[in-house]
This record gives structure tokens, sequence and C-alpha cells, in this order.
């Protein structure tokens, strides 16, 4: 299975594309409030967790929203 028929992959992309409109227009402490309030965040957040490799795509889609996993 190549990446972009990975499932979380795929999710991941999906969500990223719903995350983008959103966060562009929010300063840094309204960024950290959609990070800790958002379902959508949330989502991202769970598959950054079990895949700290997608760090790097998130950042760059979507800036520093989320801590870089340790690794």
């Amino acid at each position: 299975m190549n990446e972009t028929q990975n499932p979380d992959r795929l999710e991941l992309s999906r969500l990223l594309q719903q995350a983008k409109p959103l966060v562009a227009p929010l300063y840094p402490d309204q960024l950290k409030q959609w990070a800790a309030e958002s379902p959508l965040a949330q989502e991202i957040s769970a598959l950054l967790a079990m895949h700290p490799d997608y760090y790097e795509e998130i950042h760059a889609q979507i800036g520093g929203i989320f801590a870089k996993p340790k690794a």
C-alpha cells in the first residue's frame, strides 16, 4: 500500500483541507484556543499522536499549531 492509499494519510489530508481556511485568519492566541477546543483539531492531534512522522506535513499545511512529537 503506498502512502496515498493509507487510510490515515487520506484522513489527514481531508482534515487539513478543512482546517486550512479555518486557521488562516486566526491570531496565535486564537490558534491555541482552536487547537484546544476544536473537534477537528482533536482529530488531527490524534492522528499526529499515532503517526509522529505526519508532523512535517501538518506544519507545512497549517503551521506550528501542534507541538512537534518527541522522537
